[in-house]
């Protein structure tokens, strides 16, 4: 029975291997800009070595450091710099796969009370990002987590966020933190683990059962 429990532990990681995605620096705690205790406002057009593993596109965001509390590590962005900006980085992915796309949001505390958007566009499928918690500061920025599933349609997907002009002015706008994706388990992988952890449970019943009449 050790042997059929170590062999459905080892096809399951096989499979969650086999589909898995990575994003380069989703905590954005690396890059050759260095904002210290504060922040560093990165143009549009740099190359993916200013925030290693992102590109920034539009006006510009705010690479911030120990300016406001980050929701892990000690970094994070404010897709608004001196203008609206966004950040984006390809992933490498396998076509029909389901993947799961998980961040965390907050916002600029220092424009005030009202909400903030942005866009999270996978693919070229834009959805709208909103956080309105009000309460927020500086010292807690009550970091709220989101998520965006999707299937991947090539070998490499567009992961772009961006903020949003109806609601982010040229410097106060939506916060973003700790980037993550991962393989969503196919229908014949659940199918595999519970058709295997029957054969477990059936396997435990009949042992019990011969030893109680042992």
């Amino acid at each position: 029975m050790r042997a059929l429990i170590l062999g459905l532990a080892a096809s399951l990681t096989f499979a969650s291997a086999a589909n898995a995605a990575t994003i380069i620096n989703g905590g954005f705690e690396t890059g050759t800009a260095n904002p210290g205790g504060g922040f560093v406002t990165v143009a549009g057009g740099p190359s993916t070595t200013t925030i290693n593993g992102w590109k920034v596109g539009g006006g510009s965001v705010d690479y911030i450091g120990g300016y406001w509390q980050a929701q892990e590590g000690a970094r994070s962005i404010d897709l608004a710099g001196s203008a609206l900006g966004s950040i984006e980085q390809a992933i490498a992915t396998i076509i029909g796969q389901g993947y799961t796309v998980t961040y965390w949001v907050a916002r600029n505390p220092d424009g005030g009370i009202t909400p903030r958007t942005g866009f999270v566009d996978v693919g070229g499928a834009q959805t709208l990002i909103t956080f309105g918690n009000g309460a927020s500061t500086k010292a807690n920025m009550l970091w709220e987590q989101r998520s965006y599933n999707f299937v991947a349609t090539g070998t490499t997907t567009n992961l772009r966020f961006s903020a949003d002009p109806a609601t982010s002015n040229s410097a106060f706008g939506l916060a973003l933190d700790n980037v993550s994706i991962a393989a969503v388990p196919e229908p014949a992988t659940w199918v595999m683990m519970i058709l295997g952890f029957g054969m477990v449970g059936g396997a435990m019943r009949r042992r019990k059962s011969s030893l109680a009449f042992a």
